[in-house]
Protein backbone atom coordinates (compact mmCIF):
# COMPACT_ATOMS: atom_id res chain seq x y z
CA UNK A 1 0.00 0.00 0.00
CA UNK A 2 0.91 3.46 -0.32
CA UNK A 3 1.77 5.32 2.63
CA UNK A 4 0.68 8.95 1.27
CA UNK A 5 0.29 10.72 4.72
CA UNK A 6 4.35 10.54 4.88
CA UNK A 7 4.34 12.00 1.58
CA UNK A 8 2.60 15.07 2.84
CA UNK A 9 4.31 18.31 3.45
CA UNK A 10 4.20 20.31 6.55
CA UNK A 11 2.12 22.90 4.85
CA UNK A 12 -0.18 20.69 3.64
CA UNK A 13 -0.74 19.56 7.54
CA UNK A 14 -0.75 22.54 8.73
CA UNK A 15 -3.53 23.95 6.42
CA UNK A 16 -5.57 20.52 7.29
CA UNK A 17 -5.22 21.70 10.75
CA UNK A 18 -6.50 25.48 10.23
CA UNK A 19 -9.05 23.96 7.98
CA UNK A 20 -10.77 21.59 10.62
CA UNK A 21 -10.13 24.58 13.07
CA UNK A 22 -12.50 26.59 11.30
CA UNK A 23 -15.05 23.29 11.15
CA UNK A 24 -14.93 23.39 14.61
CA UNK A 25 -15.56 26.75 15.09
CA UNK A 26 -18.71 26.93 12.39
CA UNK A 27 -19.78 23.68 14.27
CA UNK A 28 -19.65 25.12 17.57
CA UNK A 29 -21.41 28.61 16.47
CA UNK A 30 -24.26 26.40 14.94
CA UNK A 31 -24.85 24.47 18.16
CA UNK A 32 -25.38 28.14 20.02
CA UNK A 33 -27.59 29.28 17.19
CA UNK A 34 -29.76 26.69 17.02
CA UNK A 35 -29.67 26.50 21.00
CA UNK A 36 -31.24 29.70 20.71
CA UNK A 37 -33.92 28.94 18.19
CA UNK A 38 -35.07 26.12 20.06
CA UNK A 39 -34.91 28.72 23.34
CA UNK A 40 -37.48 30.58 21.18
CA UNK A 41 -39.92 28.11 20.59
CA UNK A 42 -39.52 26.59 24.27
CA UNK A 43 -40.37 30.26 25.33
CA UNK A 44 -43.61 30.28 23.40
CA UNK A 45 -44.19 27.21 24.59
CA UNK A 46 -44.53 25.84 21.16
CA UNK A 47 -42.38 22.38 21.91
CA UNK A 48 -45.56 20.53 22.19
CA UNK A 49 -47.41 18.85 19.18
CA UNK A 50 -50.39 20.80 19.92
CA UNK A 51 -48.67 24.19 18.56
CA UNK A 52 -47.27 22.30 15.72
CA UNK A 53 -48.83 24.43 12.99
CA UNK A 54 -47.28 27.73 15.11
CA UNK A 55 -43.95 26.29 14.94
CA UNK A 56 -44.24 25.51 11.78
CA UNK A 57 -45.62 28.72 10.62
CA UNK A 58 -42.87 30.55 12.50
CA UNK A 59 -40.31 27.98 10.56
CA UNK A 60 -41.28 28.29 7.13
CA UNK A 61 -40.90 32.11 7.37
CA UNK A 62 -37.31 32.42 8.03
CA UNK A 63 -37.02 29.46 5.46
CA UNK A 64 -39.01 31.21 2.71
CA UNK A 65 -37.07 34.23 3.35
CA UNK A 66 -34.28 32.77 3.11
CA UNK A 67 -34.80 31.30 0.54
CA UNK A 68 -35.85 33.95 -1.53
CA UNK A 69 -32.82 36.05 -1.13
CA UNK A 70 -30.37 32.81 -1.29
CA UNK A 71 -32.25 30.16 -3.60
CA UNK A 72 -29.24 28.02 -3.14
CA UNK A 73 -30.19 27.31 0.60
CA UNK A 74 -33.56 25.33 -0.63
CA UNK A 75 -34.73 21.77 0.17
CA UNK A 76 -31.85 18.78 1.24
CA UNK A 77 -29.34 20.54 -0.72
CA UNK A 78 -28.70 17.27 -3.03
CA UNK A 79 -30.01 19.22 -6.29
CA UNK A 80 -28.26 22.39 -4.71
CA UNK A 81 -24.90 20.57 -4.66
CA UNK A 82 -23.86 20.24 -7.57
CA UNK A 83 -24.73 24.46 -8.40
CA UNK A 84 -22.89 24.97 -4.88
CA UNK A 85 -19.76 22.93 -6.11
CA UNK A 86 -19.38 24.18 -9.69
CA UNK A 87 -20.30 28.15 -8.92
CA UNK A 88 -23.02 27.39 -11.68
CA UNK A 89 -25.66 29.93 -12.06
CA UNK A 90 -29.05 29.62 -10.20
CA UNK A 91 -30.54 29.53 -13.34
CA UNK A 92 -29.37 25.70 -13.36
CA UNK A 93 -31.75 25.05 -9.95
CA UNK A 94 -34.69 24.24 -12.05
CA UNK A 95 -36.68 23.25 -8.43
CA UNK A 96 -36.70 26.99 -7.94
CA UNK A 97 -38.65 29.69 -9.24
CA UNK A 98 -37.64 32.67 -9.13
CA UNK A 99 -34.24 30.83 -10.11
CA UNK A 100 -32.54 34.51 -9.22
CA UNK A 101 -34.03 34.56 -5.89
CA UNK A 102 -35.18 38.70 -5.05
CA UNK A 103 -31.77 40.05 -5.29
CA UNK A 104 -30.80 37.97 -8.51
CA UNK A 105 -27.71 36.51 -5.47
CA UNK A 106 -25.00 34.10 -7.19
CA UNK A 107 -22.16 32.87 -5.64
CA UNK A 108 -19.35 34.41 -7.39
CA UNK A 109 -16.70 35.58 -4.85
CA UNK A 110 -15.33 33.76 -1.05
CA UNK A 111 -17.83 36.52 0.15
CA UNK A 112 -21.03 35.20 -0.98
CA UNK A 113 -20.02 31.63 -0.28
CA UNK A 114 -19.49 32.21 2.83
CA UNK A 115 -22.51 34.11 3.29
CA UNK A 116 -24.76 31.50 1.57
CA UNK A 117 -23.23 28.36 3.56
CA UNK A 118 -24.18 30.51 7.16
CA UNK A 119 -27.35 31.24 5.29
CA UNK A 120 -27.88 27.33 4.36
CA UNK A 121 -26.87 26.81 8.43
CA UNK A 122 -29.95 29.17 9.77
CA UNK A 123 -32.32 27.57 7.21
CA UNK A 124 -31.19 23.70 8.64
CA UNK A 125 -32.18 25.54 11.90
CA UNK A 126 -35.33 26.76 11.36
CA UNK A 127 -36.29 23.61 9.28
CA UNK A 128 -35.44 21.23 12.53
CA UNK A 129 -36.86 23.61 15.08
CA UNK A 130 -39.96 23.76 12.83
CA UNK A 131 -40.83 20.12 12.81
CA UNK A 132 -40.09 19.75 9.65
CA UNK A 133 -39.05 16.20 8.07
CA UNK A 134 -35.93 15.56 7.58
CA UNK A 135 -32.43 16.65 9.70
CA UNK A 136 -29.70 18.32 9.74
CA UNK A 137 -27.16 15.84 7.61
CA UNK A 138 -27.41 16.13 3.98
CA UNK A 139 -28.28 19.77 4.24
CA UNK A 140 -24.78 20.28 5.69
CA UNK A 141 -22.93 18.40 3.33
CA UNK A 142 -24.36 21.80 0.85
CA UNK A 143 -23.24 24.21 3.79
CA UNK A 144 -20.08 22.30 3.68
CA UNK A 145 -19.69 23.12 -0.21
CA UNK A 146 -20.20 26.36 0.52
CA UNK A 147 -17.86 26.70 3.12
CA UNK A 148 -15.21 24.93 0.64
CA UNK A 149 -15.84 26.85 -2.29
CA UNK A 150 -15.03 30.01 0.07
CA UNK A 151 -12.01 28.66 1.02
CA UNK A 152 -10.57 27.85 -2.88
CA UNK A 153 -11.27 31.30 -3.50
CA UNK A 154 -8.92 32.29 -0.42
CA UNK A 155 -6.28 29.10 -0.96
CA UNK A 156 -6.50 28.55 -4.84
CA UNK A 157 -4.28 25.50 -4.05
CA UNK A 158 -7.24 23.32 -2.85
CA UNK A 159 -8.91 21.58 -5.26
CA UNK A 160 -12.30 22.11 -5.47
CA UNK A 161 -13.41 18.52 -5.24
CA UNK A 162 -11.31 18.27 -1.67
CA UNK A 163 -13.29 21.69 -0.36
CA UNK A 164 -16.19 20.74 -0.93
CA UNK A 165 -16.44 17.01 -0.11
CA UNK A 166 -13.90 16.91 2.74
Amino acid sequence: TDNFLLDAKPYEVFLGIIIGLCGATVAWLFKHFHGHVMGLYRKLGWLSDDNAVQRALLGSFFIVTLGMLFPQTMFWGEFEFQAISTLSPTSTLEHIWPTSGLIGWEMDSSLKCFITGVAKMIAISWTVAGGYRGGFIFPFFAAGACFGRAITFIFPIIPVQLACLG
